[in-house]
């Protein structure tokens, strides 16, 4: 039975693949023209037949102005649609591209389906166009209804196809001869292949091999968020570095973020802050065994180096599966491997007071005005002989009702907009990168216009997931590049939640320290006020300060408990970025942030920073709300 579904799956992916190659090439759908305008999608992989329940899928159209003036064109996909589930029912993007010129614009599908038609419908200038624009939609994405995880991976198409089968199928195990005077069995005629600890003969890793070269992908990190790692050649990756910077930029938040990154071919040129403390390219290999790879920390994410050659590879393969495989991420439950539902935060991370109604005063309300609007009602009117007026009396007694039912139940609220967080930032103020991870929430008593996330933001909602729980969703993004949740997000009186990561280049915050002076000092250029401070000096000494404003230049003082004076300078930065990955899923423990690195074991050159204000990392989303609760944590590399 399986081997009939693994061929079906087999047949149908060769299949579509063949199609996909005669009628949309290997460079896109076909170029649908609007007088002086042309739209071409640019498709980085076709459809793989699998399902990619997280992150951000992105699809890029090249628009071509051939006109001598400039002219704005939109695209909404998908031009027709239907609700069922949590339904993405509309994104849309609107770009002015300037005469005689070619400029990209892109749509975003974040972590829900889309179901409906494959066609974006076109507006040019402000104009609805009658004839649309196909699109090739990844149908599975967002669908995560299914428990069973595939592990998806981002191939270039230069990797040899022999790797590729041993990254998905792993090593099968070797045959055994039956000698001649035993019977074969079953199993000695076809032996079971092990995968993640099951025994199956499906694939649970599965590459997407990409349609165009590695020079045309995307330089929007957030498209590669939704695949679990990415493979290129040792080639691929030094070209993009040295001549593509978008895309290595790119790829590079992507693998910082918790990505894994594998490269074949030893001669990849690694970034130097990817190197151990040492620059020691041997302290960073995985098995001292296995040189036919290398492995690095990127802050939250791993790199693999791979030799090309198959036979010295073997041995790594395996190991790189099982991390691939077991990859534990932020935006999904560590237990069910689904994504987070609103359930699991209602109780940790709180946005209002309380969540109920005072059912007890709108009972009363209630059994008032029934008894008003029916015995006294009509007693009242019988004795002025006016019955008649029951016509008019009963729907404004009805009215009035209802008007105080709401009126009450308002002002015993009020009206609120509030906001909580609970989100951890690795701040490497040597290169002016910052990333963050964690979750918001939000409550407010009317529904919002929307929820503003900036461009570099992975926003994933955290909704009850099942088709009877429908949804239609909406995404709009700004001429700036914003990402602006419009509909069916958040609604009145309902809290909603978000899992964030975010990766930023070129922010200036930072914690100045002054080392020339007996009583060192710190000045907070954060930005927010701080609640307490913990650093360790370039000579591995443990200081600490509290209730720092922001601006504010304080004292560094050693701390109370003595054993916590001395740092050891034996401890690796890279291992404590492994703590960090270890502790992906483990930001809001009962409802408090995990501090990941103890005082006592703060790297060299690092600091802690502990406030109970909102990130300065992380757009507010809503404007004009208000603190409720709020867990920050920023980790800093200043040496």
């Amino acid at each position: 039975m399986v081997n009939f579904m693994l061929r079906n799956t087999v047949i149908k992916y060769v299949v579509i693949s063949i199609f996909q190659f005669m009628f949309f090439g290997l460079n896109g759908l076909y170029a649908a023209n609007y007088g002086k305008i042309s739209i071409q999608e640019i498709p980085m992989t076709s459809d793989a037949g699998t399902t990619t329940s997280y992150g951000y899928l992105e699809y890029r159209f090249r628009v071509t102005n051939k006109d001598t003036k400039a002219h704005t064109v939109g695209l909404e996909i998908p031009k027709n649609s239907f609700v069922r589930g949590q339904t993405l029912s509309r994104s849309t993007n609107s770009i002015t591209v300037p005469p005689q010129s070619t400029a990209v614009l892109r749509l975003l599908q974040p972590p829900f389906p889309i179901n409906g038609s494959d066609e974006a419908q076109v507006i040019i200038d402000g104009r609805y166009q009658h004839d649309s624009t196909p699109f090739r939609k990844i149908s599975n994405h967002g669908n995560s209804y299914f428990s069973h995880k595939i592990a998806n991976i981002l191939s270039s198409n230069d990797v040899p196809g022999d790797l590729r089968n041993l990254f998905q199928n792993g090593i099968p195990p070797e045959k055994t001869e039956t000698p001649e005077n035993e019977t074969k069995t079953e199993s000695a005629v076809q032996p079971a292949i092990h995968y993640s600890g099951s025994t199956t003969h499906a694939p649970e890793l599965m590459p997407w091999v990409s349609n165009v070269p590695v020079e045309e992908w995307s330089d929007y990190w957030l498209a590669y968020t939704r695949f679990d790692a990415v493979l290129l050649t040792g080639s691929e990756w030094n070209e993009i570095q040295e001549h593509h910077a978008g895309i290595f930029d790119a790829l590079k938040k992507y693998t910082e973020t918790g990505g894994i990154l594998g490269i074949v071919g030893t001669n990849a040129n690694i970034p130097k802050e990817w190197l151990p403390a040492e620059n020691s390219v041997q302290n960073s290999v995985q098995n001292p065994t296995h040189d036919s790879v290398q492995k690095y920390h990127a802050l939250l994410g791993l790199v693999y180096v791979f030799d090309k050659n198959t036979d010295t590879i073997k041995p790594a393969i395996e190991p790189f599966r099982q991390t691939v495989l077991s990859q534990t991420t932020l935006w999904r439950d560590a237990t069910t491997g689904q994504q987070r539902a609103i359930t699991s935060l209602l109780s940790s991370l709180p946005v209002v007071a309380d969540y109920g109604i005072n059912i007890k005063l709108i009972m009363i309300l209630i059994i008032v005005f029934a008894v008003f609007i029916g015995p006294v009602n009509i007693y009242i009117l019988s004795l002025i002989k006016r019955r008649i007026w029951l016509i008019w009396a009963v729907p404004l007694t009805s009215l009035i009702a209802s008007v105080l039912v709401l009126g009450v139940s308002f002002f015993q609220e009020g009206f609120l907009r509030q906001s909580s967080s609970a989100t951890y930032t690795i701040l490497d103020q040597r290169q002016e990168e910052a990333i963050t991870l964690g979750f918001i929430g939000f409550y407010s008593t009317l529904t919002p216009h929307g929820i503003m996330f900036a461009p570099e933001t992975e926003a994933t909602a955290c909704l009850e997931r099942g088709y009877d729980n429908k949804k239609s969703l909406e995404i709009h993004l700004t001429s700036g590049g914003n990402q602006f949740l419009t509909h069916g997000w958040i609604n009145a009186r309902i809290p909603a939640y978000f899992t964030i990561r975010k990766a930023q280049s070129q922010r200036k915050e930072r914690i100045t320290f002054d080392w020339t002076t007996d009583s060192p000092s710190a000045t907070n250029g954060l930005g927010i006020d701080i609640k307490e401070l913990s650093v360790c000096s370039p000579t591995g000494e443990l200081l600490t300060a509290g209730n720092i404003k922001a601006g504010e230049k304080v004292s560094l003082k050693a701390p109370v408990t003595k054993e916590n004076l001395i740092i050891s300078e034996t401890h690796s930065k890279t291992s404590a970025f492994n703590e960090l990955r270890d502790a992906y899923s483990k930001i809001i423990p009962n409802g408090t942030v995990t501090v990941f690195f103890p005082a006592n074991r703060l790297p060299t050159g690092t600091y802690l920073v502990e406030a109970d204000v909102w990130n300065p990392f992380v757009e507010e989303g809503i404007d004009q709300t208000t603190p409720y609760q709020n867990n920050t944590i920023i980790f800093g590399l200043f040496e």
